[in-house]
């Protein structure tokens, strides 16, 4: 009996790329015909007369057809307006294409499980490419869909450690951006922090400078990357994207080689998919890691309690989760009313900073009968909410229905 694939999905705007897990446990790129050709044209084509449905190379060539509508930028699709009952349709399409050509690749082997890596997470990509794998009749724990700055973690943490021991940098160029991503592992008390920020740096470079005056984009890199090297201990850098296969970067390249490891590559991200997908489906080796990034929750919350008469606390959101996903309702019995207090622990910059709902309004009752429901949950990815209402206490004391809702927003702490 052949063995079932676990599959890793890069999604990505331009091109798509898939890779598996090999019996030894390491991420495998899936070449599309030739050696070394990886990049899979993120296209879908519909034809009317045809009815038909087409996808990647096949779905370019089949544009040219009378009638035929030409789907691009897919990722991009699912904020921007489209109607869901045909995002629906360019989608399934295009996974149901990838599908097949990993299940040709491996000679006819069941693909098990699935992670799906694009450059930003959100609610409705997520929910989307769920809903489109659930659909073709996969259990929703057999899916899951990360950001390519969780793809960079797992990819990094998976070398050796010399490249991670300080700061790495992953810079990406191509013709939707320009952007650099750093990575620096917090090692404490475990859990360990794996953080990475996304700087956006199209501003200063595009792809199409490059092409076209290859000695400004060097020397405006290079002065850049010397500048971020002076003020930071960097022990690794990644270059990936069509823009770093273009001839000149000499200064450039001098000027990040300098005592540290640099490697160039398309397909980091779609094996830090492998690698995820791997970690998400089989036995994990990362689980003294928490990830953040954007679209990940990068502070914990905790509420303060007495229990058992020692200071204590309950943590109502951890670091690593997505921020959309974040909710937390506890019950709790307070010996009066007073003030609840909250911490905001921030693991990356060790800082911690408070703050309080105040409950003094809710009915006076015997000691210890008064019994409050405290929800947490994320309203935006810097803006969390805590309400706690009165419950009141069995059949003793009904609930008044008070209820106390605050605010915070992270950033002004």
């Amino acid at each position: 009996m052949k063995k079932e694939l676990i599959l890793g999905i890069d999604f990505s705007r331009d091109y798509s790329q898939l890779a598996y897990i090999d019996n030894s446990g390491n991420p495998q790129s899936i070449s599309m015909g030739t050696k070394d050709n990886y990049l899979i044209p993120t296209a879908v084509c519909y034809n009317k007369d045809l009815d038909e449905w087409s996808a990647g190379e096949e779905a370019i060539n089949k544009s040219r057809l009378e009638n035929s509508t030409l789907y691009t930028d897919l990722p991009e699709m699912f904020t921007s307006g489209t109607d869901r009952e045909l995002l629906e349709k360019i989608t399934s399409a295009f996974m149901s294409y990838l599908i097949k050509l990993a299940v040709n690749y491996s000679n006819g082997r069941l693909i098990k499980n699935v992670l799906v890596t694009v450059n930003e997470v959100n609610p409705e990509i997520s929910d989307g490419i769920m809903k489109v794998f659930t659909d073709h009749g996969y259990n929703g724990d057999d899916v899951r869909v990360i950001s390519h700055s969780e793809s960079f973690v797992y990819y990094v943490l998976n070398q050796n450690s010399d490249i991670w021991i300080n700061k790495v940098y992953f810079l990406e160029l191509n013709r939707h951006e320009f952007s650099l991503r750093k990575l620096d592992v917090v090692k404490g008390r475990e859990p360990h922090v794996a953080d990475v920020t996304v700087k956006d740096m199209s501003d200063m470079l595009t792809l199409d400078v490059a092409s076209k005056d290859m000695d400004y984009a060097d020397n405006t890199l290079a002065k850049f990357l010397e500048e971020e090297l002076k003020k930071n201990v960097v022990s690794g850098i990644y270059l990936s994207g069509e823009g770093f296969y273009l001839e000149g970067w000499h200064k450039t390249l001098s000027t990040i080689c300098r005592n540290r490891r640099v490697f160039k590559g398309n397909n980091l991200i779609v094996k830090g998919a492998g690698y995820g997908a791997k970690e998400n489906f089989l036995p994990p080796t990362l689980d003294r890691y928490l990830i953040s990034c954007k679209g990940r929750t990068r502070v914990r919350v905790v509420m303060d309690v007495n229990y058992k008469d020692k200071d204590s606390t309950v943590t109502l959101s951890n670091i690593g989760e997505y921020w959309y996903q974040a909710k937390t309702k506890v019950e709790c019995i307070m010996e009066k009313p007073t003030v609840a207090v909250f911490e905001v622990q921030d693991l990356i910059n060790h800082t911690t900073e408070s703050f309080k709902v105040d409950l003094r309004n809710f009915p006076e009752r015997e000691p210890n009968t008064t019994r409050i429901e405290v929800k947490f949950r994320y309203i935006t990815e810097n803006k969390i909410e805590v309400q706690i209402t009165d419950l009141g206490f069995g059949e003793f004391f009904e609930s008044s229905g008070m209820s106390v809702k605050k605010e915070v927003v992270l950033s002004e702490l």
